[in-house]
């Protein structure tokens, strides 16, 4: 039979020394692969806003706490920067946001009523301008990534504003209301005293992205935002001028918005591609705005596809 030198055996301790060493190394790449979900959990970009249906008399409002709506521009926080509704980066002075927590927050960037001009001007700039930022508040509305329904997440907000403890970041006033009646007093009210309207927030609700009536807006009128995809030529008093603006809507449809235009926008309409915001009084059968007039441009929102210019 044949011998086998025995240098060429493997050793028992040798064996254990090689099994614990791969172990060792198994471990290593797990550690290592924790934290990278860690880092990853870290920098998750914040959940997508909720956004907000029409109130409509039969619901329950008991079940919601109301606040002022604030004619400002949509700003989320991170946790390290802030954001349009639609993920762009808003550039914000570096003291307005120090101190700020890791966590996100969603509010509003308001400069106070009848002021929304103010407010997207300083959002609009390409560089901030420390004058226009510090005629600012950020809103407070909720804290996102808080476990619970709305009523539950109140005092964590409440507790994250105090923590920043900065005079142009604060929590949005929540209130009650038993009835619709007393509802439609509150708006009312706050229509005379120049408010845009009130929001009601769900209190059992937790924080979800998306339109859904978690969260309701109601105001006295109507108003919507639209594409401007044409530049319709004036005529009479008009010509030579823009007549009116053929504005596209998310779903499609056109219309064309010359009611409300002032004499400088006819002169120098919008640009195509400009997303505007129009008032209007109900819609007709087929979906197209009633008695629509042109409010402002949103000169805060991303810009959509551009469409060349069409003629009457």
């Amino acid at each position: 039979m044949r011998r086998v030198d025995a240098t060429l055996r493997p050793n028992r301790h040798d064996t254990e020394h090689v099994f614990h060493m791969q172990r060792l190394y198994i471990k290593r790449l797990q550690l290592c692969f924790l934290m990278i979900l860690g880092c990853m959990a870290a920098h998750a970009a914040p959940p997508s806003p909720t956004l907000a249906q029409r109130y409509h008399p039969g619901i329950d409002v008991t079940a919601y706490r109301v606040s002022e709506k604030y004619d400002g521009v949509r700003a989320l926080w991170t946790g390290s920067q802030l954001q349009s509704r639609q993920g762009l980066p808003i550039r914000a002075p570096a003291w307005f946001t120090a101190g700020w927590p890791a966590e996100p927050l969603d509010g509003e960037l308001w400069a106070g009523r009848g002021r929304f001009a103010a407010a997207q001007a300083a959002v609009a700039a390409g560089a901030p301008d420390d004058a226009q930022w510090r005629g600012l508040r950020y809103m407070v509305f909720d804290v996102p990534s808080a476990p619970g329904g709305f009523d539950a997440r109140l005092p964590t907000l409440q507790r994250q504003v105090e923590a920043i403890g900065q005079p142009w970041v604060q929590a949005v006033p929540q209130w009650r209301v038993a009835s619709h009646g007393e509802l439609m007093q509150q708006l009312r009210a706050h229509d005379k005293a120049g408010a845009e309207g009130l929001m009601l927030r769900r209190g059992d609700a937790p924080y979800r992205g998306g339109r859904s009536e978690d969260l309701l807006k109601l105001k006295s009128f109507d108003d919507a935002e639209g594409l401007v995809v044409g530049h319709v030529p004036g005529r009479g008093k008009y010509a030579g001028q823009t007549g009116a603006l053929l504005v596209q809507m998310p779903d499609g449809q056109r219309f064309r918005l010359g009611s409300g235009l002032s004499d400088a926008l006819r002169r120098d309409p919008p640009p195509l591609g400009t997303l505007v915001t129009y008032r209007f009084n109900g819609t007709h059968a087929g979906g197209l705005p009633r008695f629509a007039r042109f409010w402002r441009v949103r000169a805060d929102q991303p810009p959509g596809e551009k469409t060349s210019q069409i003629g009457p």
